[in-house]
């Protein structure tokens, strides 16, 4: 799951006019805020962590996945192989998939949304979450082509007498002896181009592009292009992932007048 190319300042993804979403206890999250999501940063890779925060992060996705296991029933056919956390392409897609749910879901009634376009593009991104999900659990043999168990029926983590398997992934190592990639020297890596405040407050004037869902939307639709604003500086990035492009004209494609 690749997300937009934004400046280099390394964050979460958080919910448009909203705090950056906490995890609760029910997988999903308890920031304010609605609508569509805005990517402001990019997400910390586990080798670029302390420490504290790598355990922290660990502790937390243990947590999660404890909770999806759970919910969505995966020891059934063993969607979810009991050694996760000795394969770091799963490690990966389960912390992407957490980020991304994160992002999306809110217990908080207060500022969630039932009706309305903006509850209507949030199911949407949903509905993609899910199908993420079914994917990777019925293609998790190209992670751990061996480690299917036997067939049987859904069992909770609780439910285990002989091995606690929670104590046993949270002793795990998320970047699973795995260095850094290593960077090349001289060079600097690539940019998404950018649009200055003025220029893009311009071609909103001269109707050459149009908000998402109104004039003050994060994300503007521009000459066949999609931007994303910089929430630090006012200027506006130019979204390059082709999925996350996809996703957004499925989103315009569903507002009022379309």
């Amino acid at each position: 799951m690749t997300q937009a190319q934004q400046p280099q300042r390394p964050t979460t993804p958080s919910v448009r006019r909203g705090r950056t979403p906490a995890k609760n206890e029910g997988g999903g999250s308890q920031g304010s805020g609605s609508g569509v999501l805005a990517i402001k940063g990019r997400l910390t890779e586990w080798h670029a962590m302390s420490d504290e925060q790598r355990s922290a992060a660990w502790a937390g996705l243990v947590e999660w996945v404890a909770w999806l296991h759970d919910r969505y029933e995966l020891s059934i056919q063993s969607r979810l192989p009991e050694c996760w956390p000795q394969h770091p392409g799963i490690i990966e897609e389960l912390w992407t998939l957490k980020m991304w749910r994160e992002a999306l879901y809110t217990t908080d009634t207060d500022t969630g949304v039932l009706t309305g376009h903006e509850a209507g593009g949030l199911a949407q991104h949903a509905r993609y979450w899910h199908t993420d999900l079914r994917n990777l659990f019925t293609q998790i043999t190209f992670y751990a082509e061996r480690c299917a168990a036997e067939h049987g029926s859904g069992r909770r983590l609780s439910d285990r007498s002989k091995t606690d398997l929670k104590t046993a992934w949270l002793a795990a190592d998320p970047r699973c002896g795995i260095d850094a990639p290593s960077t090349s020297t001289g060079t600097s890596p690539s940019r998404a181009p950018r649009l200055d405040a003025a220029e893009m407050h311009r071609r909103l004037e001269l109707g050459s592009a149009r908000g998402l869902d109104g004039p003050d939307s994060d994300h503007v639709h521009s000459l066949g292009d999609w931007w994303t604003r910089d929430l630090e500086t006012g200027d506006w990035v130019k979204i390059t992932d082709p999925e996350m492009h996809r996703r957004l004209d499925n989103l315009a494609a569903t507002e009022p007048g379309n």
